[in-house]
């Protein structure tokens, strides 16, 4: 079935129950009208015109109302403004819709009808919230499907970053230019020679360590960024600059491996070289993290640098819920990442 057959089907049914509600009030309050078609066939207007209004608030909610609620997130709210807006709209639906049929088509003064049948708004109503009800507990056990479903996908998103992010670690590229800038400095500088594999050793120490963990110190996360930063400056000497923030950064958290991430991407993805030197900043923005490197010049790497940046992204929704920033534009590629505070 198509939507659009499924929607006049839908349609259709709301016309249906409003004649059968009305032809049960009929029936309850004036057995004896039942017997006129004339008075039926009026019933039957008045419960269209009355039902199709009152079950427009569905679309109204949809359309209008449902883009500023959330109940999951804020269940007061929205309960507040979806009743607000049903006691309004619902009040002014069945208003017309009484004086159309009692005053307009009936000849009844209105002030009378007011006076003689109040027990019609009141019915009204009732049957207007317990509508109403249905679609509020409707729309809250879908908010909360597409929750669980949404987290779930990220959940599995996470997963796999941390295991994008583990596999690019012992990635045997990496390893073999490390390797082969640690057996060049064996017989011409042992020591420089000792501290490399030292930082190489201790870079994937803090990469096994960090993996598992869903955030991690600031502090932390750039002295791994730092190991990484002095692995690539021995491979490739004068061919990039960088600068890491030097303040105390103790009361920040962040995604862990998320500026490694990004380092790699600067590597992986510039041209550069000692003549056109790439430069690389770390540096803090307003509760930002900002990472920004210059000449992003290759256009055909574009594809697998969006899967690492989604990578970052999907493990930044799950776990904080928050959304990283991306520019690219005028020769610099700058990702902000949120920061989270330790209380």
């Amino acid at each position: 079935m198509t939507k659009k057959n499924k929607q006049i089907l839908i349609i259709i049914s709301y016309g249906l129950i409003s004649m059968l509600i009305g032809h049960i009030f009929q029936w309850i309050s004036c057995p004896e009208c039942i017997k006129y078609p004339k008075a039926v066939i009026q019933n039957m207007g008045y419960s269209l015109m009355l039902g199709y209004g009152l079950f427009s608030n569905k679309y109204l909610y949809d359309f209008a109302v449902s883009p500023f609620v959330s109940w999951l997130k804020r269940p007061i709210k929205s309960v507040l403004i979806s009743f607000f807006v049903t006691t309004v709209y619902s009040g002014i639906v069945i208003f017309f819709t009484n004086w159309f049929w009692f005053s307009l088509i009936q000849g009844m003064p209105f002030g009378l009808f007011l006076k003689t049948h109040p027990g019609i708004w009141v019915t009204e109503f009732v049957i207007l919230y317990f509508i109403s009800m249905w679609f509020y507990a409707r729309a809250f056990f879908l908010d909360w499907k597409n929750e669980i479903k949404e987290r779930e996908m990220l959940k599995r998103e996470a997963l796999a970053a941390k295991y994008d992010v583990l596999k690019s670690q012992v990635n045997p590229h990496f390893l073999f230019n490390s390797l082969n800038v640690a057996g060049s400095l064996v017989d011409t500088n042992p020591e420089v020679a000792k501290r490399f594999l030292s930082q190489l050793s201790g870079m994937y120490r803090d990469v096994l360590e960090l993996q598992d963990s869903n955030l991690v110190p600031l502090e932390r996360e750039l002295k791994l960024a730092a190991r990484f930063l002095y692995l690539q400056e021995m491979r490739f000497g004068k061919a990039f600059r960088y600068t890491l923030p030097d303040q105390s950064l103790k009361n920040y958290s962040i995604v862990p491996l998320s500026i490694q991430m990004l380092m790699e991407n600067a590597f992986k993805h510039n041209s550069f070289s000692k003549e056109n030197p790439m430069k690389i900043d770390v540096y803090i923005d307003a509760e930002h993290l900002v990472v920004k490197n210059t000449h992003f010049s290759k256009a055909e790497s574009s594809e697998s640098l969006n899967i690492g940046l989604e990578n970052i992204r999907g493990r930044y929704r799950f776990l904080t819920g928050k959304e990283i920033e991306v520019i690219n534009e005028n020769g610099i590629f700058e990702v902000k990442i949120p920061l989270i505070k330790d209380f």
